[in-house]
């Protein structure tokens, strides 16, 4: 009982004691106009303990309820009109590079080793009148200076129709299967340069974006209209529109396998003047980027290609193979690019690959048994290995010649990625890596710009 309930039910009960006293009754001077309008009293007060009763009990039948599942602190009401999750995630990376001499001097002394936040964030989402979702998500860090901070997310969706999401604001649009992965989830340190590059014409973090993604038990599609990325300068006459769509179809999934078979794509038929392709070697604590067509000149661009992936319990297998198609601005020939990769990984203490077909893509793995140094089990333990490729060239032409008219000089990468994971509870992700990086690249008079180099960089993660 509250503290004015109670000063309510003393006033009611002093009331009823002064009707009730003797002197009162044998005074002259107590009127009956004085005894109604007591009477009045007690009943109105009488109904006001009854109506608060009656809200305290409706409060009771309506709480909100509070969990913590995974260390994500979330709120729910008890009809489910309304809810909200606060996430967070940290990720902290180490590396160290080994170059010779030769690599060392292509980028003016060597690529830095040393540590940085790859991304922190920090936001919330959850629903209101049970149809309406909302996500707001700022992250900090990254390598290099172009995106020290920015909104990630910040978006209002629909969900009344089942099975189907319309969306609207900042989005991490869905392009690609290792992009749609999450940062907490992906197997390695960085994303393949094949969906990096992808992601970079249309889609990515914070991009600003309308359309709708859907799916049934085994098919899943999205369809986006995307402008600039939040953060970014945007024309006022145009700004870098995009058609970002995804397709995908798990066969027969399954609790402990499944079998995806995808596509993603982009057209970009306003590239505001130019589209440049180009990407970090699959590790951000050095910012450079060893392989770039440069800016070209363009009226309209595109990226599209296959996903494929696989798995079966502790194993799982995935590869993507983008085409990049520009058409350029005047008479020059119009290039094309390539990248892929393929990667295969295994979870030694046996936990399974888990599936979400709402957006086609793989979580992360759970610990059986978490880490306990008092008698608990061991985590989850997993070896991975991939190899990608990507070719910037066009056109290139021969070692010691200046580059052919409509040439471009992007470079060529290959990537041997072998890494070891540590998952000890669900929130908590150590990783190491080992990196082999073979770039062969040649500048505008034909001399060799190339790197060969390997690099051990390792991740600590927590994430809620």
């Amino acid at each position: 009982m509250t503290l004015r309930q109670i000063l309510l039910a003393g006033t009611a009960l002093g009331a009823a004691a002064l009707l009730a006293s003797p002197a009162l009754a044998g005074s002259a001077a107590a009127s009956q106009n004085e005894i109604d309008t007591l009477k009045q009293q007690m009943y109105e007060i009488q109904q006001r303990l009854n109506e608060m009763h009656e809200a305290q009990a409706k409060e009771d039948k309506n709480p909100v309820t509070v969990s913590l599942k995974d260390g994500k602190p979330s709120f729910k009401t008890a009809d489910g009109n309304f809810t909200m999750a606060i996430r967070g995630r940290a990720h902290l990376d180490v590396a160290s590079y080994g170059q010779n001499a030769n690599s060392k001097a292509q980028t003016g002394g060597g690529l830095n080793s040393g540590a940085n936040f790859r991304r922190a964030e920090l936001g919330v989402e959850g629903t209101f009148m049970k149809d309406w979702g909302y996500k707001l998500n700022m992250q900090w860090g990254d390598s290099g200076a172009e995106r020290a901070s920015t909104i990630k997310d910040a978006y209002l969706s629909y969900d009344g129709i089942k099975g189907i999401s319309i969306m609207a604001g900042a989005i991490q649009t869905p392009m690609t299967l290792d992009d749609t992965t999450s940062s907490n989830d992906i197997t390695f340190i960085e994303r393949a340069s094949a969906a990096n590059l992808a992601t970079s014409l249309g889609a990515g973090d914070g991009r600003i974006s309308f359309g709708a993604k859907g799916n049934t038990d085994n098919f899943y599609g999205s369809l986006f209209y995307t402008m600039n990325t939040i953060g970014t300068a945007a024309n006022t006459s145009s700004e870098g529109s995009a058609f970002v769509g995804r397709m995908a179809y798990a066969f027969e999934p399954a609790a402990d396998w499944n079998i995806h078979l995808g596509a993603s794509g982009t057209f970009k038929p306003d590239t505001d003047g130019a589209v440049t392709f180009q990407d970090r070697p699959e590790l951000r604590v050095d910012p450079t980027r060893l392989v770039s067509t440069g800016a070209l000149l363009a009226d309209d661009a595109s990226v599209y290609g296959p996903e494929l992936a696989a798995s079966y319990g502790p194993f799982k297998a995935q590869a993507e193979y983008y085409f990049y198609n520009v058409n350029r601005t005047g008479t020059l020939p119009d290039p094309d690019f390539n990248s892929w990769y393929v990667q295969a990984s295994w979870v030694i203490t046996g936990e399974a690959y888990k599936y979400d077909i709402k957006d086609a893509a793989y979580k992360g793995v759970k610990p059986a048994n978490p880490f306990s140094i008092n008698g608990g089990g061991m985590g989850a333990w997993e070896i991975a290995a991939r190899y990608s490729q990507t070719d910037l060239n066009y056109n290139e032409g021969s070692a010691g010649t200046a580059t052919p008219v409509g040439g471009i000089r992007g470079g060529k990468q290959n990537i041997i990625t072998a890494g070891v994971n540590w998952y000890p509870i669900n929130n908590v992700r150590f990783m190491l890596e080992y990196l082999d990086v073979d770039v062969d690249r040649m500048n505008g008079a034909g001399a060799d710009i190339g790197h060969k180099y390997n690099a051990v960089a390792a991740r600590a993660q927590f994430a809620f």
